[in-house]
């Protein structure tokens, strides 16, 4: 057999969650909406106009580049620049001080401070609609706190005193107002605020917004116009370890043009730009394992226990079925929904997934369910000392029967929804009939029914991936560079990412894949 009839052979079939907006595609395309970037300020950004194009690809420029670990690329780049306005403000904010201050004084000072924080306020809230929607609701919140005080401020004060009949008369109409207003902020709180504040903070930090998020998924949908089909890019590798056992290694290369995870699941992660993997280890031309790439390291499973797509018939057939997460594209080999911290390593995630829990906890205690809130004390009463004990928020379970209507719209993060009941690419697609979970159960409304735009083939389209590619040997980022590790793009499927300015490390599972399951095997 070639090495395509082999890929061919077992390749995998991929179950993505329903509201899932990116899928496998070809690396050109994306190639050629992206700029390329370096850190070197000196090193303008790069775009090749279309008859550069003709003459060179930007896959070839990219493998020609020196010291390519300084470079990065950036996909959504149609944005408004908001680095131009914030210095734009700042001049008419300087400008306005001098000014104010010449001709009025104290006075014009104040005017300018007032006006510049107000502007300074709106931009913040447009470069991301999280805060669009939190920031808002903060404000009203705090008047809403104002509110509540004024009326008995007002009857402490003389004019209140002599208005006291007509005020005992308003104020059960104005308590009532207060009480409904209060119920509705609540109810926003409770949908808008708590499950998405992390990702506000995490958006704060980082240049993969939600706004650049939805400008990518506008940018992607666009390629599938003319790119339709999924694709990977498969590589066989050939080893023999120290048993002497024969090893065909079948790696298939899956890549994104987004991880939103953030965005579509309540998760951490937004950045440009995904590399996954799957791969099928036969030793002595039987099949091993599946090993499937995750957060951080990846996962291993053994053959017999890897679900396998059947046909139409019934029958089993050689290929793996797997479950992608929504977002994420983490890979499971099983229909799960998933809240774990161990995942993380970032100190910053790991915290807001602590105050996550924190919150969490405070909401359910203040439940009015008393069933509910004994159920949560039961639960801690087991281990007390683990109260604030971030594992112990992933660990608790609250029985379904108990769970109010708001309940569901507090989400313990991260949430990994590896749901299998969207779109599906590969082998007998359109037939499966193997387990999955609803996605809807956990995602509140607006995410769970968000817009997508899908492939309109469910058949792989199938590279053989040679190691001398050009764009192989780009050791830089494949997204937008952040200022948080996490929120950045990933390397190329052959490189680690770039450490301190070190030389990129070739990945194990690329020149070493019996390492990479050894390490698995052990983990």
């Amino acid at each position: 057999m070639t090495d395509l009839e082999l890929l061919e052979m077992y390749e995998p079939t991929l179950r993505f969650a329903k509201s899932e907006r990116f899928f496998p595609m070809a690396v050109e395309p994306y190639l050629e909406e992206c700029l390329l970037l370096s850190d070197n300020a000196k090193i303008a950004a790069q775009r090749l106009s279309q008859h550069e194009r003709a003459q060179e690809s930007v896959a070839s420029r990219m493998g020609a580049l020196k010291d390519s670990e300084k470079y990065y690329l950036r996909f959504a780049h149609r944005l408004f620049d908001f680095s131009a306005a914030w210095r734009w403000l700042l001049g008419v904010f300087v400008a306005g001080l001098a000014v104010g201050g010449f001709f009025w004084g104290l006075t014009g000072i104040e005017v300018d401070l007032g006006f510049s924080f107000l502007a300074a306020l709106f931009l913040f809230m447009l470069v991301s609609p999280v805060r669009l929607r939190i920031i808002p609701a903060a404000l009203g919140a705090l008047a809403l706190c104002l509110l509540s005080v004024y009326p008995f401020v007002f009857f402490l004060r003389p004019e209140g005193q002599n208005l006291a009949r007509l005020y005992l008369i308003a104020l059960p109409i104005y308590l009532a107002l207060f009480i409904a207003a209060l119920y509705a902020a609540l109810r926003v709180t409770i949908e808008y605020v708590v499950p998405e504040g992390p990702g506000m903070m995490m958006d704060m930090f980082s240049r993969a917004t939600e706004k650049v998020a939805e400008q990518a998924y506008v940018q992607y949908a666009e390629i599938l116009k003319s790119h339709s089909q999924p694709t990977y890019y498969g590589r066989v590798l050939r080893e023999t370890d120290a048993d002497g056992a024969a090893w065909t290694i079948l790696q298939y290369h899956l890549f994104y043009a987004f991880n939103d995870w953030r965005l579509a699941a309540n998760g951490f992660n937004h950045h440009e730009g995904d590399w996954e993997m799957v791969a099928v280890y036969l030793k002595d031309n039987s099949p091993y394992a599946v090993l499937m790439s995750q957060h951080r390291m990846g996962k291993m499973e053994r053959w017999q226990d890897v679900l396998r797509v059947r046909d139409a018939d019934g029958n089993l057939t050689p290929h793996p079925l797997l479950y992608v997460a929504l977002g994420s594209h983490a890979h499971y080999s099983r229909a799960q929904i998933v809240r774990s911290p161990s995942i993380y390593s970032g100190r910053l995630q790991r915290f807001l997934f602590w105050l996550d829990g924190v919150i969490h906890y405070l909401f359910l205690f203040f439940n009015p369910s008393q069933k509910f809130r004994q159920a949560l004390l039961d639960e801690f009463k087991k281990n007390p000392e683990r109260i604030f004990d971030e594992e112990s928020f992933a660990e608790m379970e609250i029985p379904a029967t108990r769970r109010k209507s708001l309940d569901r719209y507090v989400v313990r993060l991260p949430l990994e929804i590896a749901s299998g009941d969207g779109f599906r690419v590969g082998p007998h697609a359109e037939s499966l009939k193997e387990e999955e979970t609803q996605s809807g159960k956990v995602l509140i409304r607006r995410k769970s029914r968000r817009p997508v735009t899908r492939p309109a083939q469910t058949v792989w389209r199938r590279i053989l991936l040679n190691s001398e590619w050009d764009w192989v040997q780009y050791k830089g980022l494949w997204g937008v560079k952040s200022w948080l590790r996490e929120e950045s793009g990933p390397p190329g499927p052959r490189w680690e990412r770039p450490k301190h300015h070190q030389p990129a490390e070739e990945r194990a599972r690329w020149g070493s894949p019996l390492l990479w399951l050894k390490t698995l095997q052990e983990k």
